[in-house]
């Protein structure tokens, strides 16, 4: 019998748009899976193969962006909302909390909100995801309500993220290739908030060697800040449909390996994470030392030993 691996599942997404709508997770979203419930992810969760098996969680916000003038979502009110979600099954499933807070506005204001988020969520908030993804030509890289692309020139936002580190929190980074750069120069000047690269720093599928250059520079200047973690998810963002197709996988695959050798050797390593979205997961297998983030806890996996395995996981249905 296979020897259980434990795994903290730093990313994953609860929703109910019948009861809190919330258009910024698109029409997918709406036409084919409206709701997705605690009991839905634990569901799936335990048909991971062997010897995967799930100990903790990381629930991470679904806001995604707040501008003027846009339909308005309670960042709050859905921290509330999860927490009620996986609290009865805390037993089984452990979990923490990132919500979401505009970091770019008022630091008084923001300070107010994660005073809030803390005790909604009965001290479970872990950290801030405010995506950041815009991009000045191709709109369907700039997501659902970012209104600019300059954050990381901002000074309330250096204002925001110096305040998660005073608060013992951390910052969920979600960018695009173009902007890896800017983020790296920001995030080396405030080493008290650890950041945590989402979705393999989103290279993108369809675009060109140019697109692949720029990230790798992006991801090697992020991997040399000492407290930049990344997660190895989303993998269908950069080959859609990559389980069904032999190039495409071997490709995702050296994309995976290209990662942890930037990352592993110095920082602390995020997998696996879920991409409930598209159904998707994407998990290396014992890696020497490998640490999972929840909340300001790491774990570790019972028996770290070295691997040069990858193994990518998808769908069968």
């Amino acid at each position: 019998m296979a020897e259980i691996m434990q795994i903290c599942d730093p990313h994953f997404h609860l929703w109910n748009i019948h009861e809190r709508p919330n258009p910024n997770l698109g029409k997918a979203v709406e036409e084919r899976l409206p709701v997705y419930l605690g009991a839905d992810y634990l569901h799936e969760m335990g048909q991971l193969p062997a010897p995967l098996r799930l100990a903790a969680g990381v629930h991470v916000e679904t806001v995604v962006g707040q501008k003027e003038g846009g339909f308005r979502l309670d960042s709050l009110g859905e921290t509330e909302w999860v927490c009620a979600q996986l609290e009865p099954t805390e037993a089984v499933l452990p979990f923490s909390v990132v919500a979401y807070d505009h970091l770019a506005r008022d630091p008084a204001q923001s300070e107010r909100l994660l005073a809030q988020h803390q005790a909604v969520s009965r001290g479970r908030l872990a950290g801030v995801r405010m995506i950041l993804n815009h991009h000045p030509h191709n709109s369907g890289l700039t997501w659902p309500q970012v209104e600019h692309g300059g954050f990381l020139h901002s000074s309330l936002f250096r204002e925001g993220i110096a305040l998660l580190g005073e608060k013992g929190l951390s910052f969920d980074l979600q960018c695009n290739p173009h902007q890896l750069m800017d983020a790296a120069e920001l995030f080396r000047d405030f080493p008290q908030t650890p950041v945590i690269l989402n979705h393999l720093g989103m290279i993108h599928d369809g675009e060109d060697q140019a697109h692949e250059e720029m990230w790798r520079a992006g991801m090697a200047a992020l991997a040399e800040v000492p407290h930049v973690y990344v997660k190895l998810s989303m993998l269908w963002f950069g080959r859609a449909s990559f389980h069904q197709n032999q190039k495409a996988e071997a490709q995702v695959r050296d994309w995976v390996r290209e990662v942890i050798d930037l990352f592993f050797f110095a920082n602390a390593l995020c997998l696996p994470a879920t991409s409930l979205w598209k159904r998707s997961w994407a998990s290396v297998s014992r890696l020497s030392t490998a640490s999972f983030w929840i909340g300001r806890r790491i774990w570790r996996t019972p028996n770290d030993r070295p691997c040069s395995t990858i193994v990518l996981y998808a769908p069968t249905d």
